[in-house]
């Protein structure tokens, strides 16, 4: 089975220099009107109140039965607007999902097929914002910092090593690409992400999983002192009477899986491996699915082919 992997050129640019790839499969959604943000504060997991010209928010849609429905990224955008990230994959299901409720404010939502987003990372990544005439964020996850003439927004992610997800109009990001000769191809990129931890809704989690058994609080996607939104009883009942049973976990794999997905086990399956990638010197990294109580407990754990499992900390911001 091919994994994505990170060429050794690649590495020494993360060091010396920086990356730069496209993000096709995140989609911008832009939403506006007088009382937009009361209304979303009923709707997502995270409060509206920390959304700031210098700080956007990581947050879930979630079902009345507290399923996460979609992952989001917002940030403040020009003239009272939202700018808001979707994975391409859910993007139409979000915009159905937040007009659901909407009945009696005046909002405006859908989806905007001219913009797009990147990724830069590595020592000197800060040096391409102003390809796109933006300054540089602030030090901490999510920190943001935009154009006020366009709607270029760049946000940190990750912290460490620094990076920034860049929104902007889709061709000046194609531009930007094709000129760079620091850019990668999205592969690398996918590497990347699944070697530091990363996870993605639709990739390593979905539907299936509450978003607290995937790290949503370790990714600041969460607030327990905001108001009602929906899902949040089912939310707040997992948090605080200890229903949070597991997390997402990045690793390091002794030998490579056959296929993925794939069980993990002790003596019996435990967990499940949903991404794997090799680094820029041949070791396999992946993040899974785990039992926190297993973790913690230190047993051995393995792949079915007997490839041992080494977990290196939870998915984190």
């Amino acid at each position: 089975m091919e994994f994505p992997r990170l060429t050794e050129q690649t590495a020494d640019q993360l060091l010396q220099s920086y990356i730069l790839a496209p993000r096709n499969n995140w989609s911008v959604l832009k939403a506006s009107g007088p009382t937009v943000r009361d209304y979303l504060q009923g709707q997502i997991t995270q409060d509206m109140g920390i959304l700031n010209a210098g700080q956007a928010i990581h947050s879930c849609v979630l079902s009345p039965q507290g399923k996460a429905l979609s992952e989001l990224f917002i940030a403040e955008g020009n003239n009272d607007e939202l700018i808001i990230l979707t994975p391409s994959s859910h993007a139409v299901a979000t915009v159905n999902r937040l007009r659901k409720f909407a009945m009696g404010h005046e909002l405006r939502l859908g989806i905007v097929d001219s913009m797009g987003v990147c990724a830069i990372q590595g020592a000197n990544a800060a040096e391409l914002l102003s390809e796109f005439n933006i300054a540089e964020p602030g030090d901490t996850w999510l920190s943001s910092s935009r154009n006020n003439q366009t709607d270029s927004i760049a946000i940190v992610m990750p912290n460490i090593p620094r990076g920034f997800w860049i929104i902007s109009d889709k061709v000046q990001i194609d531009t930007v690409i094709q000129t760079s000769e620091n850019t990668i191809s999205e592969n690398e990129l996918e590497a990347l992400r699944i070697i530091q931890g990363m996870p993605d809704f639709g990739v390593e989690w979905n539907e299936s999983i509450h978003p607290l058994n995937a790290n949503l609080i370790e990714f600041d996607g969460v607030s327990f002192e905001k108001g009602c939104y929906v899902g949040q009883e089912i939310t707040s009942r997992m948090h605080w009477r200890g229903g949070i049973r597991k997390k997402l976990y990045r690793l390091s794999i002794h030998g490579t899986p056959d296929a993925l997905p794939c069980p993990i086990k002790t003596t019996v399956n435990i967990g499940e491996l949903h991404s794997a990638a090799i680094d820029h010197e041949g070791s396999c990294f992946g993040i899974a699915h785990l039992p926190i109580e297993t973790v913690e407990s230190n047993s051995p754990l393995c792949l079915e082919n007997g490839a041992e499992i080494i977990v290196l900390e939870p998915c984190h911001a």
